[in-house]
């Protein structure tokens, strides 16, 4: 009963101006979709995720006063914790916090060891003393003892310092090429880039797990290359060497960890609505506000190269848009057709583009606006019936083709005068 007098009065000052311990942590840089932004150059990569978390300061003093005025607060309730390779990111319902794992000196267990004690872990920190991470959800200790453990690994490998360890290596291979001028230099330079590659590749395949997933960065730089370099050259690859690449292009491009199994309810769904969203958002600008299903299919699910999702996946995700207020919504057409469209694109702007065309260049086909809109051809004849269902456009069908021209139907009715006989 103490303990929920004491939460219910946490929860009481967090909605009064008060700043906590999350308030001292730095803010996460979020996508238009609210989603946590990786840092997909450093090689940051999610490997955990959990909901009902508690953080509290067990520091003697309070954390720093961001500024925010008001009474301190030493815990935050019922936050939803994402552990990184990088970096423990901690979120409600608005923001996203993070605390950088260069800044934590040791980790070590707490609580758990009774019915009447939630299991905890204490992050002893560099910079803010000590912090508290306490479990309330269902299997509690088991997600406990998860969180170490991935998150011991994860201090263990420092892959937040892959990016300084290949600029050293570069910068060494430099520094003997220099040495050296003309061909000479260039050969020497290829040489060492070789032999820098045959032992990553080595020592990465050759060690143990840890050891592949701390050099994984480099080895996707040079699969990277080495297919960029096959892909330029002109020089055609068997069906087995090109299934290699792919295969290994797919288990080492994601950049999320995260099965689906890590995802609470609906979780999963409200996650990848928002990934679909991101990823259409400057894409659907350059195709007119409209792309179908079926492409947003394909070029998502080659986006992430690997944890690929199913088409009911991808119908699920694209049904909650809307709801989400992403800026975007899934649309039927009458012949069946599915789309995603952006909020901003109008039915009667298009059509009435569409009208504009048709007077200035004579009568139109979905295979002419496929081509100027860079759309699909079957897309372009649903615009199309949509025009003429609103009145703009009459269509006219041949053996030919199907070709729509201005509706001046309605000129003609006007300009008509009724004699009686």
């Amino acid at each position: 009963n103490k303990l929920d007098k004491r939460e219910m009065a946490a929860e009481t000052l967090n909605g009064e101006p008060s700043w906590s311990p999350v308030q001292s942590l730095p803010q996460a840089e979020l996508t238009p979709s609210g989603l946590l932004v990786l840092d997909v150059n450093d090689g940051e990569v999610e490997v955990f995720r959990q909901d009902s978390v508690e953080l509290r300061s067990v520091s003697e003093q309070p954390l720093p006063n961001p500024g925010m005025g008001g009474s301190w607060v030493d815990r935050n309730l019922n936050l939803m914790v994402t552990l990184t390779t990088h970096r423990i990111v901690l979120a409600n319902a608005k923001t996203k916090w993070f605390l950088h794992h260069s800044n934590i000196e040791r980790v070590s267990l707490a609580g758990g060891m009774s019915l009447f004690k939630s299991p905890k872990i204490t992050i002893h920190t560099f910079a803010l003393g000590d912090l508290q991470f306490c479990f309330r959800s269902s299997n509690a200790n088991k997600d406990r003892d998860q969180f170490l453990k991935l998150l011991q690994k994860s201090l263990d490998r420092k892959a937040w310092e892959a990016k300084q360890r290949m600029d050293q290596k570069k910068k060494t291979s430099d520094t003997i090429a220099a040495r050296k001028v003309g061909v000479d230099a260039i050969l020497t330079k290829n040489a060492l880039r070789h032999k820098e590659a045959a032992k990553l590749t080595s020592d990465a395949f050759d060690g143990d797990a840890d050891t592949l997933l701390r050099e994984a960065t480099e080895l996707m730089a040079i699969i990277q290359k080495y297919v960029s370099t096959l892909e330029n050259s002109g020089e055609s690859k068997s069906d087995q060497a090109q299934d290699q690449i792919n295969h290994m292009m797919s288990n080492m491009g994601m950049t999320s960890a995260l099965s689906r199994k890590a995802y609470q309810g609906d979780d999963f769904y409200d996650t990848l609505a928002r990934q679909v969203s991101d990823f259409l958002r400057n894409r659907l600008t350059s195709v007119g506000g409209v792309m179908a299903l079926t492409d947003v299919y394909c070029l998502f699910n080659r986006a992430r190269g690997s944890n690929l999702i199913s088409p009911d996946d991808l119908l699920a995700a694209s049904t909650l848009l809307s709801t989400l207020n992403l800026g975007m919504s899934l649309r039927s057409f009458p012949s069946g057709v599915q789309v995603i469209q952006l909020d901003a694109f109008s039915d009667a702007k298009m059509a009435d583009t569409l009208l504009q065309k048709a007077i200035k260049e004579g009568p139109l086909t979905s295979l002419q606006i496929s081509r100027e809109l860079k759309i699909p051809s079957l897309l372009a004849q649903e615009q199309l019936l949509a025009a003429e269902r609103m009145g703009h456009l009459c269509r006219d069908v041949t053996l030919e083709s199907t070709r729509f021209y201005p509706n001046r139907f309605k000129e003609f009715c006007s300009n008509a005068t009724i004699t009686k006989s």
